[in-house]
Formats: structure tokens, C-alpha cells, sequence
């Protein structure tokens, strides 16, 4: 039997390199096929600096008409202490259109804010998660 020193010595490499070379092209399949269309109806929390404080809006953005209910629930900490407000409602939202249906302005920055935002509609719930958070 002939021995090649060379080919023993490649053939883990090319091993390493066909199994990686698989592996990168599962990864970016699936990455592909994980893509979903966006929601019919989103929500959306924003706290903006103003000065001397923070506003704080819950927004929803439909693409059809839809009207619901909402709650939201805002905890803020300061040096001073801590608050806890609570604000819910009906909303009716056009089709294509987004709208705020809560908006608040409190002391401090919105560092100091944690919101919570969930709304109803059509029998759904759907809770909105503050992403600076």
C-alpha cells in the first residue's frame, strides 16, 4: 500500500471546510424562510426627552379599520421615590393609519420610566413592549 503523506494530512481540512461550507448554507436558509409579513395591527410605546421631563406615547398602527381597548400601566422611579399611573380607553383607528391613543408628560428622563402597553381588538390581545427598556 502506497502512502501519501499529503492526502492524509488534507483530509481532515477538507472535511472541516465541506462540513462548515453545509452548515453556512442551513443557517442562511433558514434564516431566509423566517421573514414574516408584518401584523395587520401594531403597537408601539415611545418615550422622548422634552425639557424637564419625559413624553410618553402608546401608538397603534392599523391596515385595516379596527376599533378596541387599551391599558396602560407607567411605573417611574426617581431620588424621591416612585409613582404608578394607569390609563385605559376605547380607540378607533382608520385603515393605513397609526394613532396615539395614550400620551402622558412626567418629570424626570425616560430612563426613569417603565411602561407597560396592551390593547384588544377584534377578541385579540396583543401586549407592546418598550424596546429601550
Amino acid at each position: 500500500m502506497t502512502h501519501l503523506p499529503g492526502i492524509r494530512r488534507r483530509g481532515p481540512a477538507i472535511f472541516l471546510g465541506l462540513a462548515l461550507t453545509g452548515f453556512a448554507a442551513a443557517c442562511s436558509t433558514a434564516s431566509a424562510s423566517n421573514t414574516t409579513p408584518a401584523a395587520p395591527v401594531r403597537c408601539e410605546i415611545a418615550l422622548d426627552a422634552v425639557p424637564g421631563g419625559t413624553v410618553i406615547n402608546g401608538r397603534v398602527t392599523a391596515d385595516h379599520a379596527v376599533t378596541g381597548t387599551y391599558a396602560m400601566q407607567i411605573r417611574s422611579h426617581s431620588g424621591g421615590g416612585s409613582a404608578s399611573i394607569s390609563q385605559s380607553g376605547d380607540f378607533e383607528i382608520g385603515a393605513g393609519r397609526t394613532e396615539t391613543i395614550a400620551e402622558t408628560t412626567l418629570s424626570g428622563t425616560p430612563a426613569a420610566h417603565s411602561v407597560d402597553l396592551s390593547i384588544r381588538v377584534e377578541g385579540r390581545s396583543l401586549s407592546c413592549a418598550n424596546p429601550s427598556l
